[in-house]
């Protein structure tokens, strides 16, 4: 059977270097009750009706458009699928608080709760739940460690909202940590959320291009008879959203303003495309992925948007709804607001309070999360915040990646059976190549006050087109308070 997590497990290989297992679908666990028994709370309106499943944590296993027919969208074949909340932290393995050791096939995931249950068939618990009128849901739940086959707690808390309005359904997803154990572990992709689609939705859609709401052509990722889909595919879309599709253009768009990176595909194979139901094995997928790094006591929230309709639909909602500025600001009063760490660099941890208290060393960094914005609408990076180093001045290397002809296509997630990421990046380098860094070093005064650095970016002979990436790397050991990061004219 097939999982969210499972499939999650090679991009988190892949980007961490963490342990792998074998890349095939393990034996999930298949929802054997019976449906009288079934604990279903619906909403709905005279077009869309959603259904939540409390006996699996809340998570989302029913949803349908009348005005493609009314059937169940959503595939609950094991419970790695359905719409559901799942977090992935270290340490790897993550052993349990009386020393469970998880399943050897899920070693490398970590500390993995998720919504629905584990591998072994321990369902999450409801804390509360709320019916809010006939358009809202409210649950909280304690998520069970999916690694684990004996009912190992996440120690945390989800709490998820949906809200249903006209033909838009909205997500607000909070995740509440409690864990004693008080490491910072490094940022791992976190899916926001996991999607899965019955067969009829196997039209994975979405803008590959660096020329956002400009009403361009859309890209056909996954199609009827083009073998693409499975393994899973990784994206990057400077709009924000991705949509599976049946054959009358009909589907879910996945809206997530805040990430640009999202997984997505078909699974197994093109002759299972265009049919099947919520109990079959094969499923579509899109999740928009964010990195983040998980303290033990953070809380951390994002609203994801699912749109029913048509293509035009759900364009033309993103269009309207998207909140990106021109150029990216990042305000660290309250949030790390998407930034990581690489190297010897940490923080003081949550909550955040009037800017990121780093100590580094040399070569640590800080690294902002993938966005977009055009070159020559930004000439300047601005920095605030105090640095102290035992020199009195810091040495700064601005890394600036640009969008390249790479961003425009998809690229596998992992290698399985005839289909081999090395083989695809040979085939596609002359086509889709990409671009280099950009790269700019500054010196900065670091006294221990506060101040703002203006960074001019017009005279890097490269910095021209789309860019999606910022890294700050330190030359030396030292501590900052950052209050803020903004690109300016």
């Amino acid at each position: 059977m097939l999982n969210t997590n499972h499939l999650l497990i090679i991009y988190l290989c892949a980007t961490l270097s963490v342990a792998c297992t074998s890349g095939k679908p393990a034996n999930g666990t298949e929802d054997t009750l019976p449906d009288k028994e079934r604990s279903m709370l619906y909403i709905e309106n005279d077009r869309i009706k959603l259904g939540v499943d409390l006996s699996l944590g809340g998570a989302v296993t029913y949803l349908s458009d009348k005005a493609n027919g009314g059937k169940n969208m959503i595939n609950s074949y094991d419970w790695g699928r359905q719409i559901q909340m799942s977090y992935y932290s270290g340490p790897w393995p993550y052993i349990g608080p009386n020393g469970e050791r998880p399943a050897p096939e899920w070693e490398g995931l970590g500390w993995n709760p998720i919504q629905s249950g584990d591998a072994g068939g321990n369902r999450s618990k409801i804390v509360a739940y709320e019916k809010r009128g006939n358009n809202a849901i409210f649950v909280s739940s304690i998520p069970m460690q999916w690694p684990h086959k004996s009912g190992v707690p996440g120690e945390c808390r989800f709490e998820c909202l949906y809200t249903l309005t006209g033909n838009v359904i909205t997500m607000e997803a909070t995740l509440v940590n409690q864990r004693e154990d008080k490491k910072q572990y490094r940022a791992c992709p976190q899916e926001m959320p996991a999607v899965y689609t019955n067969g009829p939705w196997y039209k994975l859609v979405t803008y590959l291009g660096d020329n956002p709401f400009a009403d361009e052509p859309v890209t056909v990722i996954v199609d009827k008879n083009n073998k693409r889909g499975w393994p899973w595919v990784n994206f990057y879309t400077p709009e924000n959203w991705a949509a599976l599709l049946d054959d009358n253009g009909y589907g879910i768009g996945v809206f997530q303003p805040e990430v640009v990176r999202f997984n997505g595909g078909f699974h197994p194979n093109d002759s299972f495309k265009g049919h099947g139901g919520e109990k079959d094995g094969q499923t579509g997928h899109i999740a928009p992925i964010g990195k983040e790094i998980l303290d033990h006591n953070i809380r951390l929230t994002y609203k994801t948007t699912f749109i029913l309709g048509t293509l035009d639909d759900i364009r033309s909602f993103v269009r309207t709804n998207h909140t990106r500025p021109d150029n990216p600001v990042w305000d660290f009063s309250q949030s790390r607001n998407h930034w990581y760490y690489q190297g010897e660099i940490s923080d003081n941890g949550f909550p955040v309070k009037e800017g990121l208290e780093v100590q580094f060393g040399k070569g640590g960094s800080l690294v902002g999360p993938e966005t977009f914005w055009k070159a020559s609408n930004a000439a300047s990076l601005e920095i605030e915040g105090s640095f102290l180093t035992t020199s009195g001045t810091l040495d700064i290397t601005v890394e600036l990646q640009p969008v390249g002809k790479s961003d425009f296509t998809d690229w596998l997630n992992w290698s399985e059976g005839e289909f081999s990421m090395e083989d695809e990046k040979r085939e596609k380098a002359g086509l889709y190549p990409e671009k280099q860094p950009i790269v700019k070093q500054q010196q900065i005064i670091a006294d221990g006050v506060n101040r703002s650095y203006r960074i001019g970016l017009n005279d890097i002979s490269d910095y021209l087109e789309s860019m999606k990436g910022i890294k700050i790397a330190f030359s030396e050991k030292g501590n900052a308070t950052i209050r803020s990061i903004r690109l300016t004219r």
